[in-house]
């Protein structure tokens, strides 16, 4: 089963690892890459759209990433609290 670990940026992400990554950006996708995949999720969205939208978004990466064997799947978007 998947983890979710959130880090600061990208670039904490260990190199050489297959990784589901999740992050805002200018509207919602997905995109495929050798080392797993990005979803994006719109940053324009009103804030209470935006934290449903990224729980959504997690969910649908934890379970991409199990389909795919990937062990972690790493969040940009901080937390809210």
């Amino acid at each position: 089963m998947s983890q979710v670990q959130y880090v600061s940026s990208r670039a904490d992400i260990p190199a050489k690892q297959r990784y589901g990554l999740v992050e805002l950006g200018q509207e919602n996708g997905l995109r495929k890459t050798d080392e797993g995949f990005t979803v994006t999720v719109d940053r324009s969205l009103p804030v209470n759209l935006l934290e449903a939208h990224t729980e959504t978004a997690i969910g649908e990466a934890l379970a991409m990433a199990d389909q795919e064997k990937i062990d972690t799947v790493f969040v940009t978007i901080p937390k809210r609290v």
